[in-house]
């Protein structure tokens, strides 16, 4: 809602994703398209596919992106597919809408599965990020 208050009226997000973004973003009044991501018949991640599609985005719409262990392939862009997704997320002018449910599971240390985020917010972009503890920072008793 409010990515739609401040005149957003879609969202790219990568096919496949968590299976709740479509309602979530639905709901809120939002255009959800897809964007390339993971090819299924080797198991990887489509970069070459995911750069081609996010440079076909319009200028100035949203992008959401998973920080780090995507949901649900688990696969992740290195940080020098990271640089370039950065730099084409820039040149078109894209809102960058982080989702970090998973920071710490990838590779074990929070700080490091932060290097995306990290590397945007290094690179100028303003952003938006939604961020739970509930997995990874949870008390149970």
């Amino acid at each position: 809602e409010v990515l739609n208050s401040f005149g957003h009226t879609e969202i790219h997000i990568p096919n496949p994703s968590w299976g709740n973004h479509v309602p979530i973003f639905r709901n809120a009044g939002l255009d959800v398209k897809t964007y390339s991501y993971y090819n299924k018949e080797n198991s990887s991640l489509d970069f070459e596919g995911m750069i081609a599609d996010i440079k076909n985005i319009p200028e100035g719409k949203c992008i959401l992106l998973h920080v780090c262990a995507h949901n649900p392939t688990g696969m992740d862009p290195q940080i020098d597919q990271w640089k370039e997704i950065s730099s084409v997320v820039k040149e078109k002018k894209l809102l960058p809408f982080f989702d970090c449910a998973y920071q710490g599971f990838a590779s074990g240390d929070a700080r490091i599965d932060a290097a995306s985020l990290r590397l945007f917010v290094e690179d100028g972009h303003k952003v938006a990020l939604v961020q739970s503890f509930s997995k990874n920072m949870g008390l149970y008793g």
